[in-house]
């Protein structure tokens, strides 16, 4: 069964990216959380694990070191910059690959691989963009006191290039794939266990792993877009909306899916959850699917990132179970108890008694 594709309607588009108005502005610049911090390249971080019936308290503490090396990926004659972050010294892990929002990979994306290098996986910040002088790395998170024509910049740059991929999805799951095949080359990481997580547009990079039969167990989508089709950002009537679709072929159906999604996110309406989950259950994928209330698009999002909608609560949840999914999926290797996620979200707090 072919995907669905479903073109977005101008309403929903103009509430999440038209002009990054003032009220979407980052109040802050972004920085990177304490605990995540590298110095030449490493970090020593806490570490906790939970032994089994402990309700998830720490029985053992330790420290780790954390280190984060280039992990350059040749496709297509052009070189991707992405990063891999791994415990030195630790066994072979499974690599988790973080596919970022439309922006691109940036400051965060490489955070996040080294969150979760701290919960017991190697972590892979995913570059998909080729650089040009027009929109480069640096382009990708203005800073919170960017020009307005900075932002112009920003905004034509990177959806140029999510709409060049989301045009192409053979060329993108080749991308994901040849990324995969060369994290799996690094000394930390298991050679067969696999999965992704992605953001935004990046949700939309993990179905497309599961639509073109990566090699992946677990795969999940925050505040993602769940089908694979350009987007008219400037609302043009001349804009093109096809896609070189892919050749049809069976899902890779040992793959788990799940979704964190927010109620009110204006690029997944209704029709779209209706038709993700038909085109799952057709084609026999296990998949879950967490609507959170009164949340809005980019609710993981940290502050100092471009289009945040931080949500704590949408946040903390997430996580949880983001992790609680690849703890079932790979349950012989431990899980790391680390107290805030990549936007320095508090993960486990307790509750002052009375």
């Amino acid at each position: 069964v072919l995907p669905v594709v479903i073109i977005l309607s101008a309403v929903g588009q103009v509430m999440c990216f038209d002009d990054f108005s003032e009220e979407q502005r980052p109040k802050v610049h972004y920085k990177t959380q304490e605990h995540l911090r590298l110095d030449g390249g490493r970090c020593i971080a806490p570490q906790a694990v939970a032994a089994s019936g402990s309700g998830g308290r720490p029985s053992t503490r330790a420290t780790q070191e954390i280190k984060v090396d280039a992990l350059n990926v040749a496709y297509q004659g052009y070189t991707y910059k992405s990063s891999i972050a791994f415990s030195v010294g630790r066994e072979r892990a499974p690599v988790v690959l973080v596919f970022p929002n439309y922006a691109g990979k940036k400051q965060f994306d490489v955070d996040q691989a080294v969150f979760l290098a701290q919960t017991g996986y190697v972590g892979v910040a995913v570059d998909l963009y080729q650089e040009i002088p027009e929109y480069g790395a640096e382009h990708r998170n203005p800073g919170r006191d960017a020009t307005e024509e900075e932002l112009k910049q920003h905004r034509k740059g990177a959806f140029a290039a999510m709409n060049g991929l989301l045009r192409k999805p053979v060329v993108l799951r080749g991308l994901m794939e040849a990324t995969l095949a060369a994290a799996r080359l690094h000394s930390s990481a298991h050679q067969q266990l696999a999965g992704s997580i992605g953001y935004c547009f990046g949700g939309a990079c993990v179905l497309e792993c599961v639509r073109g039969r990566l090699d992946m167990q677990a795969v999940v989508s925050f505040h993602g877009v769940l089908h694979s089709s350009p987007l008219n950002i400037e609302q043009d009537p001349n804009f093109d909306h096809k896609v070189d679709a892919a050749p049809e072929g069976p899902y890779a159906t040992w793959c788990r899916v799940l979704i964190e999604n927010g109620d009110l996110d204006f690029i997944v309406p209704q029709e779209s959850i209706l038709a993700f989950k038909k085109e799952m259950d057709d084609n026999n994928v296990d998949w879950q699917f967490h609507n959170h209330a009164k949340t809005p698009h980019g609710f993981g999002l940290p502050p100092g990132v471009w289009s945040t909608a931080y949500c704590e609560a949408a946040d903390r949840r997430s996580t949880l179970s983001m992790l609680q999914h690849f703890k079932e999926t790979w349950p012989e290797f431990p899980q790391y108890t680390v107290a805030r996620n990549a936007a320095g979200t508090l993960l486990h707090p307790v509750r002052a008694r009375l």
